[in-house]
């Protein structure tokens, strides 16, 4: 029974360092209008998948692949570094 909370606090611990690992930095920023607001996007990795431009947005895209369409400007380069080594979400 005294192996009980030893075993709590472990998985506790473990699940609290989960995202440790995968922490990334924003490469650049873009601006999108959201509810009739401009809002100030992180952007962690670009694609470009069939000729269309995709940027990995932070909050508030919830870190999901979206169109270059969804900003409308970005402090990323003219031509970006193609990043496809991010990982993505299994569905």
């Amino acid at each position: 029974m005294k192996k009980l909370p030893i075993i709590a606090i472990c998985v506790a611990l473990l699940a609290g360092c989960a995202g440790i690992m995968e922490k990334q930095e924003p490469i650049c920023e873009g601006v999108a209008m959201l509810g009739g607001q401009d809002t100030t996007v992180q952007i962690y990795g670009v694609r470009k998948v069939a000729n269309q431009t995709q940027y990995r947005a932070g909050y508030p895209f919830n870190w999901q692949w979206v169109s270059k369409n969804n900003f409308s400007s970005t402090t990323c380069d003219k031509k970006p570094e193609i990043r496809n080594d991010l990982p993505t979400k299994s569905a």
